[in-house]
């Protein structure tokens, strides 16, 4: 399964020379065409008889992919790999989503399209609950994890008059109160092994309001929830949890847009465009960065001082050397983002964004 902590271990790797390869394969098919891709590339690698070039790096890391596919042959799903002889990586992760073939050569692991991955199929933790038993199930992007039960002895109200009643109400609510937190205490362990983009509630009015008066803000602010009937029935239930699911995704890129838009708008704290958004990247100030999927922006980055600088620059305007090479400005980014604890949202093309040079941030300062 795919984590955020995968991708933040993957945008800490970087050497000075396109050392990386970073290899995505659609399915068993793709294995076929993989040696003739390879070749087609390695004909356009830099030699330049200094040193170690593009080629041997190349030649290293395919090899090293060849031999992990014919010990581990591909026969289902997707599958991504990063190689990088010269630190000593190599990193396979399956995929049970779609891909596209891709190879790629960098200075660091192609990212991009595993972070698209984990915008479009976010982890969400499903919660079925009423006053007698709560279901979690933690559904992703590698489908539907494991089930855990948490029994509750809830009572129903009763109407015994005075003191009596008080009394029975207050134990009610004592129990609601160690139920919802026996709840809220498994959420939070889940959290702590995995990635929690959404929390998915559906179930009774009271037990739902218990379970979210006793989260943390944290927790709470991923909440989507829905007060139903669960005697309907897991049908029912199934397809109440499905239309959640269906608001919640009307969080769309153009809501991520029109927020940033806005507080740019006022001055506030967003900047949009590769340039700024790039300075801020670096300054490790961006609390989520929005992408055009469809758009790349192209960079330089310097091989003596490692620097990054937009566009087809002849020198490096940090050190003066003119010893650079060709880079993908937005996943130099997303390194960047991940790496300081932001986040990443992807969306179709958006007409003002794209306008905009495809890329926007808000700031957390």
């Amino acid at each position: 399964m795919l984590a955020l902590s995968d991708l933040k271990k993957l945008a800490e790797m970087s050497t000075f020379e396109r050392a990386f390869l970073s290899v995505y394969l659609a399915g068993p098919h793709s294995t076929a065409e993989l040696d003739k891709k390879c070749e087609r590339i390695r004909h356009l690698l830099r030699t330049d008889g200094s040193g170690k070039d593009e080629k041997e790096y190349f030649d290293d890391n395919v090899r090293s992919v060849t031999e992990y596919l014919d010990r581990h042959p591909l026969k289902s799903g997707a599958l991504c790999i990063f190689s990088c002889r010269v630190l000593d990586v190599f990193r396979a992760i399956p995929l049970s989503v779609h891909v596209e073939d891709l190879i790629r050569i960098d200075s660091s692991p192609f990212i991009r399209p595993l972070a698209e991955l984990m915008d479009e199929h976010a982890t969400a933790a499903v919660v079925v609950a009423d006053n007698k038993k709560a279901r979690i199930f933690v559904v992703s992007m590698a489908g539907t994890g494991s089930e855990e039960v948490i029994r509750g002895n809830v009572k129903n109200h009763v109407r015994v008059g005075g003191w009596s009643q008080q009394r029975y109400e207050r134990r009610r609510d004592n129990e609601l109160h160690k139920y919802a937190r026996e709840i809220v205490e498994a959420l939070e362990k889940i959290g702590s092994s995995e990635e929690i983009n959404h929390i998915l509630m559906v179930g009774s009015k009271e037990t739902l309001r218990a379970i979210h008066e006793n989260m943390p803000r944290d927790l709470r602010d991923k909440v989507v929830e829905k007060a139903i009937d669960l005697s309907k029935g897991d049908p029912s239930i199934n397809k109440d949890i499905m239309e959640l699911f269906r608001e919640e995704e009307l969080t769309t890129g153009l809501d991520h847009w029109e927020h940033i838009r806005a507080e740019y708008l006022q001055g506030g704290l967003a900047v949009i465009g590769p340039e700024e958004v790039l300075r801020m990247a670096k300054a490790q100030r961006i609390e989520h960065v929005l992408v055009d999927r469809t758009l790349q922006a192209p960079g330089m980055r310097c091989r003596d001082c490692h620097d990054l600088n937009l566009g087809m620059a002849t020198s490096c305007p940090a050190c003066g050397s003119q010893s650079l090479f060709e880079v993908e400005v937005f996943n130099e980014i997303l390194d960047m983002v991940y790496l300081s604890g932001g986040a990443a949202y992807f969306t179709d093309p958006i007409h003002t964004l794209t306008d905009a040079g495809g890329i926007a941030a808000h700031l957390r300062y």
